[in-house]
């Protein structure tokens, strides 16, 4: 419902609503970017209702912050209940999360993924006591995972009734590697560093990622289940950062998985990131966007650009690897050619929506204004600009001897965006409405 001014949103105060958490990074000299260069990957944040009183409720995760649960008590009012609920957490390193009832007991439960440079990094599980307060119950369920993870996607890839778990992770690697280490690290991989499947059995889950055939080195950021392929079992899409290709996995309908990227697209993004799976154009098949990071200015495109390098394009394509460029990509979804695989052809470019700047992990499809067609919401933001060419090209121009990291690390750039809110107009066609829908928010933002 838009209101008097025609706008479809409108921010509310912490006065009113009683959210006041904050993902604060601290960086020091011993803890920054240059030390630890995945410090800025962001927390999450997951919605559900936790009491079934009928208002959706959120948590949100902290990488140095405490989590934190908000209570719903309606008319857009939250109460923190974080400590009586036993979720604060123990100072991990938390990244994703997601609310699943993950027991059928009829109550939302908590999962949350872990990452970071310190131990212990296993995953945490907080299952509902039913009387607002968890148990971490994690290693009971044997869904401990001790990977560097990203976030969890819950699904019921076998249609026995309950629902099983991906875990998508991101094993650290140095920005910038050659292409040739990925392709090492391809046929080497260690089980640590893949994505991991979980078959719900029961009171417990098992790990099935070899015997799916899921097992992979990628860097990703995203892992997002649809139907791709029209024949009624759920498939995963695997947004991976860098060279490490994205993977499409299609369900084979007996518990495997087969891989079928470089049938499927003509090309991907580069720096996958985050990645969401709908049918934005009303055709009956599910289609995929998938954000990068490049700039919508001109400035702000040469300062972040990534490498003009043809050799790191040849060397990917000499690999094997599917073609990547550095834009957002709306795959387009035209349905099974053959051998039930679907073809998808990107067109970021014609629907004006290819350049979001640093889109790490949170685009969301939508019908925002009720019209019949999804729009798309893209969070974006960095807390500092670490691939920003200006600087590390006058690096040696600040006194490195005598300064310290900290000193170095307070001189790269920060810019704080709005988010792109964008509506769905129809034959491909998305206008950017932030200002005429009330979403202005200047700040960085991972997750939505």
């Amino acid at each position: 419902m838009k209101s008097i001014d025609g706008k479809i949103f409108s921010s509310v105060e912490v006065s009113k609503s009683g959210i006041d958490f904050k993902n604060t990074l601290s960086e020091t000299d011993k803890l920054n970017y240059f030390t630890y260069a995945y410090m800025y990957m962001g927390a999450g944040v997951s919605a559900g209702d936790i009491n079934n009183d009928g208002f959706i409720d959120l948590f949100f995760t902290g990488n140095q912050a405490e989590n934190k649960l908000y209570l719903n008590k309606g008319g857009l009012n939250f109460e923190d209940i974080t400590t009586k609920a036993g979720v604060s957490g123990d100072q991990r390193w938390y990244t994703g999360t997601t609310m699943v009832d993950i027991n059928n007991d009829g109550f939302l439960d908590i999962y949350c993924s872990v990452s970071g440079k310190f131990e212990p990094r296993n995953n945490q599980l907080f299952i509902n006591n039913q009387d607002g307060t968890f148990t971490e119950s994690a290693t009971a369920y044997r869904l401990d995972d001790a990977s560097h993870s990203i976030q969890a996607t819950f699904f019921d890839y076998d249609k026995d009734g309950d629902l099983d778990v991906y875990v998508a992770n991101y094993p650290p690697t140095k920005f910038g590697s050659p292409t040739f280490v990925y392709q090492q690290n391809m046929r080497n991989v260690k089980a640590i560093e893949s994505d991991h499947l979980y078959r719900n059995d029961g009171n417990t889950f098992t790990d099935v990622s070899e015997e799916a055939g899921i097992i992979n080195f990628g860097l990703t950021l995203s892992a997002t289940v649809g139907d791709l392929n029209n024949d009624s079992w759920p498939d995963i899409y695997v947004s991976n950062d860098f060279d490490s290709p994205d993977l499409m996995f299609l369900n084979q309908k007996d518990g495997t998985f087969s891989e079928v990227i470089k049938q499927a697209t003509s090309h991907t993004a580069f720096y996958g990131m985050g990645a969401d799976i709908s049918d934005f154009n009303n055709d009956g098949n599910l289609d995929i966007f998938q954000a990068d990071m490049d700039a919508e200015d001109n400035k702000r495109q040469k300062a972040n650009m990534s490498s003009m390098n043809p050799q790191l394009f040849t060397n990917i394509e000499n690999a094997g690897f599917q073609t990547q460029y550095m834009q957002n990509c709306m795959q387009v979804n035209s349905g099974v050619y053959q051998n039930e695989i679907p073809h998808f052809s990107n067109i970021s470019r014609l629907a004006g929506i290819s350049s979001t700047d640093w889109s790490w992990g949170g685009p969301l499809f939508a019908d925002f204004d009720n019209d019949g067609f999804k729009d798309l919401y893209i969070s974006n933001g960095s807390r500092r600009e670490i691939h920003n060419n200006d600087f590390f090209n006058n690096l040696e121009e600040l006194n490195v001897a005598n300064d310290s990291v900290l000193y170095l690390v307070e001189q790269i750039p920060s810019e704080k965006l709005d988010n792109y809110m964008y509506q769905n107009k129809g034959d491909f066609n998305f206008k950017r409405v932030n200002k005429d829908w009330g979403v202005l928010s200047s700040k960085a933002s991972l997750t939505v």
